[in-house]
């Protein structure tokens, strides 16, 4: 006979002499063990006592009551009839309350648990009182401190033997470490999966390391000893027709980075620019390092390619380096990137700098690049698409910079942009931008919204603002078509200057753009303190939204924050249509991308000129198109 065959036995009116032979039994048999347990020190945990349950005069709750206490929980047991509650002294101090201090109501236990659980714990007391079921859950009190605990609850009714519910006994303890341990645990496991792993930036045609995670290994080489840094620059002899040129210029460094990654593995590899990679060469000396660079530069001009061009057209700058010789990765990327420029202009494979040199000469040196690249007009300027998400067309276009090659490839400006910021000439760059580009809005009909690119560092400049005034007037744009755009790529030091600025750029009645939000320097205190118009979201919180709930947190967390303080939003690097259903559902309210649109180039560089064409279509060409 079982214990619950037992107690089924207990409940009924009459039991027969058969019964109570066989319960006596039981109850002989139980005991025995009981004892034996005893005496082999073994402890002892027991829900029933040890009593012949047919003489035994106990109820339910009374019984449920002895198990909690042997628990060490607590109890609260409530009469339907008496309308009489009886708290146990475990469970008042779970309650914070003295035995002798604890109110005999349902009304003051209800007024104890935490206002977020009231209705939850209400639902569950009266669906268990319908079904006479029992329920178990997690509720949160507030003890008379006012301090917080988690009790973990067992509710079960009580019932007479004709079925009729008579009360309510809750047994109880405190689970306050425990569950905030589990929520602990799940917060890491939350966290665990919503940071990326791997945080080195890789390019996914090449397999190298991008210029920002190769600068990153230098800067821990540059740390922790001696060594070498090669950088190659490895273009198409031949510059290839326009129709297919960027398909081939991929396809080519691609290529190249297989030769390099064959000849210099396991050295870390990076991909600084188009056909432009560094090979970093740790606790090496130059008599090791040089014969392997001339075998990597001669392989690659040696092998020979398909897709239109015969071979690569390679020059390499090898620069030593000493930790005990301190130097920034960029100063070191500089001096191995100059060192293949005078290689290619000295004809030659390589260029081998055994000494970096100083620091104002290299300053100087690239300060004096920067400006012939200005002065020559040897940049491109693009324009981008926006897609207006509510009314699901083109209202925008971003102008965007590109600078052109030897051979008039125009290339990715991000690293001539931070060579600028570093040697204090991103000035006239912005100049050159905005001066160019509003000369093209006001040669065109004013059809769209344009949105021009300016660099945080240039904003202490005084003559910026005025550049900008007296370029809107000599044009004739619109400055309420025009937005400028601020960008992350380097602090915005001086609040005082920043606002200033965008004061002067609100009153000539343009608006203003953070651009590449979440990824600079910029604070968020910003967007209170600077009237910005327009938030744009920087592309690596996009790319690969729809697969990634911690990326779709942060940006619908944004959104709404821009959308209470009265900012829009604008995503970049839309690749697909699930990623811009995502957008639209958030309330972003731009979108760009390839999905959206690719670049098309307004401006082209020859010689020492710039000449320039607009080529935007109608706003009702651009909305069929998107139609379609």
């Amino acid at each position: 006979m079982t214990f619950d065959e037992l107690i089924e036995l207990a409940a009924q009116d009459v039991p027969t002499p058969l019964e109570h032979a066989r319960a006596r039994r039981a109850m002989r048999r139980i005991d025995e063990d009981h004892e034996r347990r005893l005496s082999a020190g073994a402890e002892i945990f027991s829900d029933v006592d040890l009593r012949d349950p047919l003489n035994a005069d106990f109820t339910e709750a009374k019984r449920i009551r002895r198990a909690a206490e042997l628990r060490k929980r607590g109890a609260v047991v409530w009469d339907a009839d008496t309308r009489r509650i009886d708290w146990s002294d475990e469970m008042s101090r779970i309650f914070g309350l003295a035995p002798v201090e604890a109110h005999k109501s349902l009304t003051s236990l209800y007024a104890m648990i935490h206002p977020t659980h009231r209705t939850a714990v209400s639902r569950r007391v009266r669906g268990a009182w319908r079904g006479q079921s029992a329920a178990e859950f997690v509720c949160r009190i507030v003890v008379r401190d006012g301090s917080t605990r988690y009790v973990e609850v067992l509710l079960e009714i009580l019932t007479d033997r004709l079925g009729r519910s008579t009360g309510i006994i809750v047994t109880g303890h405190d689970a306050t470490a425990t569950h905030k341990r589990l929520q602990d645990d799940k917060r890491r496991e939350i966290r665990a999966s919503s940071v990326q792993q791997d945080l080195a930036e890789v390019d996914g045609a090449t397999g190298l390391l991008s210029r920002r995670a190769f600068a990153d290994e230098v800067g821990r080489a540059l740390q922790t000893g001696t060594g070498t840094l090669l950088v190659i620059s490895a273009p198409p002899y031949i510059r290839l027709s326009s129709d297919t040129e960027t398909g081939r210029d991929e396809w080519f460094g691609t290529a190249a980075a297989k030769v390099i990654r064959d000849f210099v593995d396991p050295d870390p590899c990076g991909l600084l620019g188009p056909h432009e990679f560094g090979v970093l060469m740790p606790y090496t000396t130059f008599e090791t390092a040089a014969p392997k660079a001339d075998r990597v530069i001669a392989s690659l001009r040696e092998t020979r390619f398909m897709a239109g061009c015969g071979r690569l057209d390679a020059f390499g700058g090898l620069v030593h380096y000493d930790y005990r010789f301190p130097t920034a990765s960029i100063e070191l990327l500089l001096d191995a990137e100059t060192a293949w420029r005078r290689a290619k202009h000295e004809d030659r494979a390589l260029h081998v700098l055994r000494q970096p040199p100083p620091a104002d000469e290299r300053r100087e040196t690239c300060r004096a690049g920067i400006r012939n690249t200005v002065k020559n007009g040897r940049f491109a300027l693009y324009a981008q698409p926006l897609r207006d998400l509510e009314l699901n067309r083109i209202t925008r276009h971003e102008i965007l910079l590109r600078v052109l090659d030897d051979v008039g490839r125009p290339t990715p400006p991000t690293a001539f942009l931070d060579l600028a910021e570093h040697v204090d000439e991103i000035l006239a760059v912005d100049k050159w931008v905005i001066n160019q580009a509003l000369r093209l809005i006001g040669q065109s009909p004013q059809t769209s919204h344009y949105q021009i690119n300016v660099s945080g560092r240039s904003l202490a400049d005084p003559l910026l603002l005025h550049h900008l005034r007296d370029a809107v007037a000599r044009y004739g744009v619109d400055p309420e078509h025009l937005t400028i755009e601020i960008t992350e790529t380097a602090a915005i030091g001086n609040l005082s200057v920043a606002r200033r600025f965008a004061d002067g750029v609100r009153q000539l009645g343009c608006q203003l753009a953070l651009d590449d939000f979440g990824t600079g320097n910029t604070p968020l205190g910003f967007l209170t303190k600077l009237p910005v118009d327009l938030v744009k979201i920087d592309g690596s919180f996009i790319h690969g939204l729809p697969a990634s709930e911690a990326l779709q947190a942060v940006v619908e967390g944004l959104v709404q924050m821009c959308r209470k303080l009265g900012i829009l939003t604008a995503a970049e690097y839309v690749q697909d249509e699930a990623t811009l259903d995502l957008l639209r559902a958030y309330g972003v309210d731009f979108a760009q991308g390839f999905h959206i649109g690719e670049p098309d180039q307004l401006a082209t560089s020859r010689r020492r000129t710039t000449s320039v064409e607009l080529n935007l279509p109608p706003a009702t060409t651009l909305e069929q198109r998107d139609a379609g």
